[in-house]
């Protein structure tokens, strides 16, 4: 099972019925954080994002392992 969580307003990116931000997906052999990012809607945002797979910073094309969690989270900007 890989977990993605979208924090902050990415949870509105999530699918209907996951509203909490929080989408559990079945691992395969070989997927990777773009293959599960594809299970929610980020595609369609223009925010700028953070990935996390077990808290360590990580790519779109980092290969997943059963019992990983994905954190996505917005890029922060201050001055």
């Amino acid at each position: 099972m890989i977990t993605v969580k979208l924090l902050a307003v990415l949870k509105e990116l999530a699918p209907d019925e996951n509203r909490d931000g929080i989408v559990e997906l079945d691992h395969t052999p070989g997927m990777t954080v773009a293959d599960a990012l594809a299970a929610t809607n980020i595609a369609k945002t223009d925010i700028k994002y953070s990935i996390m797979i077990n808290n360590v910073r990580s790519a779109k094309d980092s290969v997943l392992k059963d019992g990983d969690i994905i954190k996505v989270m917005p890029l922060l900007a201050g001055g």
